[in-house]
């Protein structure tokens, strides 16, 4: 039987279907100049809500470490 922490979206899951906005200009401009921080980040969208809806249409975006999600 799993829990009902099992059943929820986690924060990543819930807003995944996201892009990144056109007028997020810090990742836009690191891309651009295909800086340290574009090549070893990714710029990923996560709820911030709680407790975190089944699908997020208004995410924050993060910084993350690649291949750490």
């Amino acid at each position: 039987m799993s829990t009902p922490e099992q059943d929820s979206p986690d924060i990543w899951s819930s807003a995944a279907h996201n892009k990144v906005p056109d007028d997020a200009w810090e990742y836009h401009t690191r891309k651009a100049l295909n800086d340290a921080a574009y090549k070893g980040l990714d710029y990923v969208p996560y709820s911030s809500t709680m407790p975190v809806q089944p699908k997020t249409d208004e995410p924050k975006f993060m910084w993350k470490k690649k291949g750490a999600h």
